[in-house]
């Protein structure tokens, strides 16, 4: 092992071990891990936080920390021989179709586990609009692609318009930003894509819904023909 680094930033360094421990399989507990980074419990909470946020962690039943989807295989339960980079290759031209249709932030999520996985984005250009969300982790049961896979969803977590179902996660996972979005029906990866535009929510009422539908329904079934065209 390589000797520790003359200057080090202590937070990045912080964060590092623990990613390191919860690679090891080890649990932890924000006192536990205040005490051993001799930090505030705040402070170890804060850290332990955007680990769940960047999919590093996940959240237990009992307040406990656990290995995150980000430290697991990440190409599991993918077709024989592709990977994310393939996929996000593969959608990124249709993505960047629906940004320009819509004015919106566009992403791709594939469903790993209880996490949507956002495999690929395209921000839009307005001047206030949501961020580039590529390679985050998002709770399924509150995002806007877990819901259009149908992941715990209930009747109110969907809506229909023509012969498409639009599933909205307004605020639930972050303040200020609200997602719709559709599940992708194709073969190679059945129940496992949904495609989504991301706003401000200040940009989101009722009547967004039937501006996005066509664009998203439109994108989801361009995405899904580019997947399986092999």
């Amino acid at each position: 092992m390589e000797n520790h680094p003359r200057y080090s930033l202590k937070s990045v360094d912080n964060a590092l071990r623990m990613i390191h421990q919860l690679k090891s399989g080890r649990i932890l507990y924000v006192s536990a891990v205040a005490v051993e980074l001799n930090v505030a419990r705040s402070t170890a909470h804060r850290l332990l936080s955007m680990l769940v946020h960047h999919g590093f962690a996940s959240r237990g039943a009992s307040r406990e920390y656990l290995p995150g989807p980000a430290l697991r295989e990440p190409s599991l339960g993918l077709p024989t021989g592709w990977t994310i980079a393939d996929l996000r290759f593969r959608v990124n031209p249709h993505l960047r179709s629906l940004t320009d249709a819509t004015g919106e932030t566009s992403n791709v999520q594939l469903l790993i586990d209880e996490f949507t996985h956002v495999i690929a984005s395209v921000e839009s250009q307005r001047a206030l609009r949501v961020g580039n969300r590529e390679g985050q982790y998002l709770p399924a049961e509150r995002s806007s692609g877990g819901k259009a896979l149908n992941f715990h969803a209930t009747p109110t977590d969907r809506v229909k318009r023509g012969p498409t179902f639009l599933a909205v996660n307004d605020q639930e996972i972050e303040s200020g930003i609200t997602a719709v979005g559709v599940a992708i029906q194709c073969k190679a990866l059945p129940r496992r894509l949904a495609v989504s535009v991301v706003m401000p929510s200040s940009r989101f009422n009722p009547e967004i819904l039937e501006v996005v539908r066509n664009p998203l329904g439109a994108a989801a079934v361009s995405i899904a023909t580019e997947i399986d065209r092999d």
